[in-house]
């Protein structure tokens, strides 16, 4: 069975009249192991502090009537009268009776109209089916945040600013240019602070991840996610001491334990730029592959007196991790 181990590794300037000279290094060693440093140095000055912090239709019908009348009955003709014994006159000649004139047929009556057909009343249309009510548009809510991007900027900057968030602390904008400085200092694969990119004058957290396993797999975009969420804020948040929220400074003997969670959450700082770099096994740890990563930081935060107003209780909301 092949043993791993896993390194990880972060630092956070502390401004101070007078640094913190202190290095320490703990190394526990089984299949899998996550360490990782604090560094904390004054520009020009190099101490570190190595630690381990806690982790969807119808037709109408006609009639005719029909009247019939019977044929006119014709008179009788009257008889001639009887003859006398003497010797009458030459009868005059019977004069030929004219026939009575029949009776003229009484008129048969014209039938009676048909009566006309009522017209059909106009057929009632059948109601056209009711059209249904358009159904309501659904109510769309706006979503609590906007949703995450997947490039390297997009992660870095969800990872520093959900954590900001729950201290009041304003989103912070990506500084291009303090990127490239980053950039610089990762390639270096050296694991200390260097602000000589640029002329300084910016705040910065570094960083690493090592494993003697497939590390370059591990990627940048999980480094820089990790390195913010996991280890700079979860990993030290329980370290700064409650009471110290407010007060100008709080107690700085343990800086080293909640220094890149106080730069992180720092309300005046306004940009962030960072950089993931892989360093080949050997350059920063022996035989393991590493992910070095640097974040810097402007306006820089750990100014001394000014805790009180930048580094502000958390809010309670749900935690953010890697």
């Amino acid at each position: 069975m092949r043993s791993s181990f896993l390194l990880a590794a972060s630092g956070a300037i502390l401004a101070l009249a007078n640094p913190l000279i202190q290095r320490r290094r703990l190394h526990t060693h089984t299949e899998i192991v996550m360490e990782w440093v604090t560094v904390t140095v004054t520009d020009g000055q190099e101490p570190a502090t190595m630690f381990r912090p806690n982790k969807a239709h119808f037709k109408p019908s006609s009639t005719l009537a029909v009247i019939s009348t019977p044929e006119p009955t014709p008179e009788a003709v009257p008889s001639a009268p009887p003859a006398v014994s003497s010797p009458p006159p030459p009868p005059p000649p019977e004069p030929t009776p004219e026939p009575a004139p029949a009776p003229a047929p009484a008129p048969e009556p014209e039938p009676a109209p048909a009566p006309a057909p009522a017209p059909a009343p106009p057929p009632v249309p059948a109601p056209e089916p009711a059209q249904p009510a358009p159904a309501p548009e659904p109510v769309k809510e706006a979503p609590a945040t906007a949703p995450a991007g997947t490039d390297y900027e997009s992660i870095a900057l969800q990872h520093h600013n959900s954590h900001r968030f729950n201290h009041s602390a304003g989103a912070l904008s990506w500084g291009g240019s303090y990127a490239d400085y980053a950039l610089t200092t990762a390639k270096s694969c050296k694991f200390e602070h260097d602000l000589t990119p640029g002329g300084g004058g910016y705040g910065q957290n570094l960083a690493m991840y090592a494993s003697s396993g497939d590390a370059q797999s591990f990627g940048a975009n999980k480094a820089v996610a990790q390195a913010a969420s996991n280890f700079w804020y979860n990993g030290e948040l329980a370290s700064w001491p409650a009471s110290d929220y407010g007060k100008p400074t709080p107690d700085m003997s343990q800086f080293h334990a909640w220094g890149h969670f106080s730069q992180l959450v720092w309300s005046g700082t306004q940009q962030v730029g960072c950089a993931s770099y892989f360093c080949p096994a050997g350059t920063m740890v022996a035989g393991m592959g590493a992910w070095f990563t640097v974040c810097n930081y402007f306006p820089a935060g750990n100014m001394g007196g000014a805790y009180g107003k930048n580094v502000l209780p958390p809010l309670g909301e749900s935690t953010v991790t890697a």
